[in-house]
């Protein structure tokens, strides 16, 4: 029975971190007047909530049907969301000292070296969001399979989170190493984060009527 309620627990934990993820997730890339620490803490705290809410989910989705792509989607999610933080700091860290070294510059000469090394360094960043990319969408393409697996789900529903996702994925390997919008292509970045709200959201109703 202690075995079964943490397990219950788990998932309601979850699905509540995945709904705070994404809405973290927005608020720290589409609000602009929020104070800059709090973006800042937001943009470091929503990969950490994906894993929390990766943990959740397998343990629900493995509790009716293991298969080798849930425990592949699991182990890329984690890792993709360790890549998100990872990649989130270094590019808030080259802010960071890039505006006080701008500040600190003395001559014209001065700032167009910084600017010219902020870009070469920014490139790093760049590098570890397409690889958060690339683990994160396949580990949504094997979750929505998943999902569209489950009686608790609905099977178009979790076809479309692959779909999106797989979209997603070849987007960016096609314009890599830039990023789809700088491309001039479709950025379907924010509609996988729009599915991955409504299956949370789904997902935490879902866990809590076990109640």
């Amino acid at each position: 029975m202690t075995t079964t309620n943490q397990t219950y627990n788990l998932e309601k934990t979850g699905a509540i971190a995945g709904i705070l993820s994404i809405l973290f997730y927005f608020m720290a890339a589409v609000i602009p007047f929020l104070p800059e620490i709090m973006s800042r803490l937001l943009g470091f705290t929503f990969p950490l909530l994906w894993i929390i809410s990766f943990m959740g989910i397998y343990k629900f989705l493995k509790s009716e049907k293991q298969t080798v792509s849930l425990e592949i989607a699991y182990l890329f999610g984690i890792i993709g969301a360790a890549i998100a933080c990872s990649f989130i700091v270094v590019q808030q860290a080259n802010f960071m000292w890039h505006e006080s070294a701008m500040e600190a510059a003395k001559s014209e000469e001065t700032k167009s070296f910084l600017k010219a090394a902020f870009r070469g360094a920014n490139r790093v960043q760049a590098g570890l969001d397409v690889a958060f990319d690339i683990f994160i969408t396949i580990s949504w393409i094997l979750f929505g399979l998943n999902i569209a697996k489950n009686t608790k789900f609905n099977k178009v529903f979790g076809w479309f989170g692959s779909i999106i996702a797989l979209g997603l994925l070849i987007l960016n390997l096609s314009t890599f190493p830039n990023a789809p919008a700088e491309s001039g292509l479709f950025d379907l970045g924010p509609f996988l984060g729009l599915w991955t709200l409504v299956f949370y959201i789904w997902f935490t109703i879902v866990v809590f009527k076990k109640e």
